[in-house]
Formats: C-alpha cells, structure tokens, sequence
C-alpha cells in the first residue's frame, strides 16, 4: 500500500481505473493449485483489453475451498506476478474475524493495494455485529478495506446504504462494491453514501446509468470486481475495452452501442444465473479455458458443468465471434 489509511478514500478514487477484473484457481487433477498456471493467468488477465486491475479471492476463486496457507499462497503469488503493474485487490473473506484479520495482515505484509471483507458470509447475523465484525479487522490493518453489497443468495446477508453510510465512518473503509442487480438499490446506495465513498457497481449497464444519473463526479472511475472481460471480448472484438473508453469520453451513444453487444452475450451466459440467486462458478471457470486461461477442474462442494451448458455456452460464444466456430476446450 502507497498511502496513509486516513487516505484510502481518496486514494481509491485518483488510483483505480477501468475493469479491475476478477481471478480464478486453477487447479491440477489432483486437486492442487496449479501455480505456473496461475503465474501465466495473471500475464493473459493484464493483457486483456480494458483491464487495469486484479481482485482475487472473489468467488470465481473458489476461497471458500481452499484452506488459510492456500489463500496466503494464492494471495503472494498474485502479488509477485502482477508486480506492481496494476493495483491488486486481495478478498479477505471469512466466516471467523481472527482468521480474517490473520488473512488481512498478510495481505497487507505482502503487497496488496487493497483488501476485500464481505460480511460474514454464515451464520445468524445482524447489523450491529457486522460492523463490529469491520471495526475489529480496520483498527488492526491500515491497509485500504473494500466491502460487498449484494442481495445474492450465495452470501445471505445484505449491506444495506444505512448501514453502509456506518462503516464509512471508519477511515480506511474506502469502497463498496455494490450488486444489489436493480435500479432502485443501486440508486439508493448512490444516494446515501456515494458523496463520501465511491460505489462501484461490475456491471456496465448500471455504470452507464450511474455516470448518466449521478455524473462522474459521483461515480467512480472503475468497474470492482467484473468478470466480463475475461470471456466477453477478445481482440478482435473488445467490447468491454470500447465500453470503457467511450465513457471515459463522455460519448455515452458509443457507450450504449458497445453495451448492446455486452448484453446480448451476457443476458444469455451470464445474468440468467445472476437472477437465480448466485453465479455459475463452475462453467465460467470452464469458458475462461475455452479463452486460452489455465483453468482445471473445480473442488467439492462445486462439480463440473454440465455437458448441455456446455455446448450452450461454446454456441453462444461462437455466434458472438469470440470463439472459433471449432472450440477444443483446455
């Protein structure tokens, strides 16, 4: 980290820019971390257009999995591979506030830029308890702490703006990623807390929206935590790459004609699972293969995707001109 806690806010705002992009673990068959092929996901993620930042441990990770010395490990290598070529978001996520803290002091001793905490993702929860959850990991790490908002049913349990605009009084609290997937809590998020801590939403329809609605001076000048641009362009058709630029640009007719491609392919592969509660871990780890990644299988409690979503998938794709019209797989 590159600055005072009590300048992670700002910080935030003048450092982040464009897609900082989600990772995954590949893994061998044995079940291993494959970590050559993590080394060489990071070098294909930063040459991805329109990516200028990386956030791991997200759950296309598969954290949750892994023991603490795998995340550790996972965390370094991350950090080593990038060096220093773009901001690095490490997810300290955990179910036990010492075993989150342990995590957030590694990855603040290791390099990282910034730390992700969700609230505790198990358990009975409330309101109080999970901002005494955030105040025991801030008061022990200076390190830049990024926090989730979301009404998927993966994590079951919401940051709503109220208690958002609490944990922004800490000082290094410094950005909410917010996916509450409509409008109306997007807004509200924007409304209550968006003038004292940037809100970043990781999908480009609700960006658009947000620079439109609220103006940029409001509205952050990156995308926290997209998986789009890992499988939704390619060179030849930089569709996340065009987006961002044109509303760096302020043309947001360009930016409107790029979304069009973005959610013709993401209606049908991605937010059709987005609408059923959680995200489909398991077959965007099997695509972001078909896209050249270090990939292997997933561990249990996850099983492979299925032969049919498969093939739905590869025709998608196919008919986006992003893959072959013959896709071999990893």
């Amino acid at each position: 980290m590159r600055y005072a806690r009590s300048e992670a806010k700002s910080w935030v705002r003048k450092n982040l820019r464009g897609y900082i992009a989600v990772t995954t673990t590949p893994f061998t068959e044995r079940g291993d971390i494959d970590e050559d092929g993590l080394r060489r996901n990071v070098d294909h993620i930063l040459a991805l257009p329109g990516v200028n930042g990386l956030y791991l441990s997200s759950i296309y990770q598969e954290f949750w999995t892994m023991t603490t010395p795998e995340r550790k490990r996972v965390a370094e290598i991350v950090i080593e591979s990038t060096a220093g070529r773009v901001p690095v978001i490490v997810g300290t996520s955990h179910t036990s506030v010492r075993d989150g803290l342990d995590l957030a002091k590694h990855a603040q001793a290791a390099g990282a830029d910034l730390i992700m905490v969700w609230p505790p993702y198990y358990g009975p929860r409330t309101d109080d308890g999970v901002r005494a959850f955030y105040e025991y990991v801030s008061e022990r790490v200076d390190i830049g702490i990024c926090v989730y908002s979301t009404t998927l049913a993966e994590l079951g349990y919401f940051l709503t703006p109220e208690l958002v605009a609490r944990l922004a009084e800490i000082d290094n609290i410094c950005a909410v990623k917010e996916a509450s997937l409509n409008l109306n809590g997007y807004s509200a998020m924007m409304e209550r807390v968006g003038h004292i801590l940037p809100v970043s939403c990781p999908l480009e329809e609700y960006h658009l929206y947000g620079l439109i609605t609220f103006g940029p001076k409001i509205v952050p000048n990156f995308l926290l935590g997209s998986s789009r641009p890992l499988y939704m362009q390619n060179k030849e058709h930089p569709y996340c790459a065009d987006f961002f630029q044109a509303v760096e640009r302020g043309d947001f007719d360009g930016a409107r004609e790029s979304l069009r491609s973005i959610l013709k392919i993401s209606q049908r592969l991605h937010g059709r699972y987005l609408t059923k509660g959680g995200h489909n871990v398991a077959l965007t780890k099997y695509i972001t293969g078909l896209f050249g990644m270090a990939a292997g299988p997933v561990r249990p409690p996850l099983s492979a995707p299925p032969q049919e979503e498969i093939d739905e998938a590869i025709a998608i794709l196919t008919d986006a001109q992003l893959l072959p019209k013959v896709a071999t797989g990893h």
